[in-house]
């Protein structure tokens, strides 16, 4: 869908801003300058507002990813059910290290609350949410979703 077309499903108030890019991120997987552009001019709001509010969020990213992300909640419910350990885990079994993207492949990084507290400790591959995550299944997901 282009950004016309998701601009135009809502009214051009800066209220509506985060709507929109939540779309665009949606659809493309990331939010680029041209689409923070055309925001902005839609919306009559500075550029660097749009780019600020785009760049603010974890689940929103302003560079196309050219690796496949993989994220851990880190919020105080999945760490008290061991989304560490599930984290040492996934270094050991894909050779990565959290927070480090130096390997081209992949990336490992902590995500704030994914708001399914009751349901931790919580693994996301691109937008796929992986719940209950125990060390011992880490293998079985990696092997079918990487």
């Amino acid at each position: 869908m282009s950004i016309q077309k998701i601009l135009l499903k809502f009214e051009p108030k800066p209220e509506n801003l985060l709507g929109v890019l939540k779309e665009i991120q949606k659809e493309n997987g990331y939010i680029g300058k041209k689409e923070c552009e055309g925001a902005a001019g839609y919306f009559s709001l500075p550029l660097a507002r749009v780019y600020s509010t785009a760049s603010f969020f974890d689940q929103m990213k302003t560079k196309k990813e050219s690796k496949k992300i993989i994220k851990i909640c880190s919020g105080g419910p999945c760490l008290g059910e061991k989304s560490m350990e599930v984290a040492r885990q996934i270094e050991m079994l894909l050779k990565i290290e959290l927070e480090n993207d130096a390997r081209a492949k992949y990336k490992l990084e902590l995500m704030s609350c994914a708001g399914l507290c009751d349901r931790g400790p919580i693994v996301m591959i691109d937008n796929q949410i992986f719940e209950k995550v125990k060390p011992e299944t880490v293998d079985d997901i990696l092997a079918n979703y990487l």
